[in-house]
């Protein structure tokens, strides 16, 4: 694995297992295939402290659905969940070839299961009420959906960005205080907190500047981040 950067982290922090680690299996990203997946897989169950989870963003790649195919919410929430099936059996196929005590380390959830967690909801209705001022934060978000070749590409309208944007709204309550899974909502959930992913972008920046309060200050003080957040941008060699 080749490992490109350690963004609010270090080498020798992730090498002493100091987090449990999770991947985002982005539907809408052609880099997960299943030799990548695999080799994500194989890294993470090396160097994390408990368990890994594989998240299926599944109910959010509908957006970008309906945003840049001009699909029917219907159809939209249909044909992303069928591609989260097709993911899940991938990753389940992985997952049996594994030598069994590694298997009973790899959790598998889609996006509505770890959107339970104690606060994700509090954090979501703060997010999008800060986007709808169309302030600094809204153009923030917008610039992140612009950093998208395939958006760029669709030359989107304004209305196309907004939609688009909603993505990223609802993506940020997943990193930001470390993705939670497992136990009651009350309880909070296991913290998986560091991400592995290929690539970084100006969201996994505010993800980390909003935990440290660099960027949005006031928005970070009402979000209620109490876990710290790393991400590390690897790929396979």
């Amino acid at each position: 694995m080749r490992i490109v950067t350690y963004l609010n982290t270090t080498p020798e922090e992730v090498e002493s297992k100091k987090f449990n680690i999770w991947i985002g299996c982005s539907l809408g990203n052609n880099y997960y295939t299943e030799p990548h997946l695999r080799e994500y897989l194989l890294w993470a169950l090396k160097h994390t402290r408990e368990d890994v989870l594989v998240v299926i963003p599944d109910r959010i790649y509908a957006v970008n659905l309906e945003a840049l195919d001009n699909y029917k919410p219907e159809r939209a929430k249909n044909v992303a969940i069928r591609k989260g099936d097709e993911k899940i059996a991938i990753i389940k196929r992985i997952v049996s070839s594994l030598p069994k005590e590694k298997q009973a380390l790899v959790k598998v959830a889609r996006l509505s299961e770890v959107e339970q967690s104690k606060y994700h909801n509090y954090r979501l209705e703060i997010l999008f009420e800060e986007f709808r001022k169309k302030g600094p934060f809204y153009e923030y978000i917008l610039n992140i959906v612009k950093e998208n070749q395939k958006i760029q590409t669709a030359k989107p309208t304004l209305e196309m960005l907004e939609k688009l944007a909603e993505y990223i709204l609802y993506e940020i309550p997943i990193f930001l205080n470390g993705c939670k899974y497992g136990g009651k909502p009350e309880d909070g959930g296991k913290t998986y907190s560091l991400i592995i992913y290929p690539g970084l972008n100006l969201f996994d920046y505010l993800c980390v500047e909003l935990e440290n309060g660099d960027l949005f200050p006031e928005l970070s003080k009402r979000l209620k981040i109490t876990d710290r957040i790393a991400i590390v941008e690897a790929y396979v060699e």
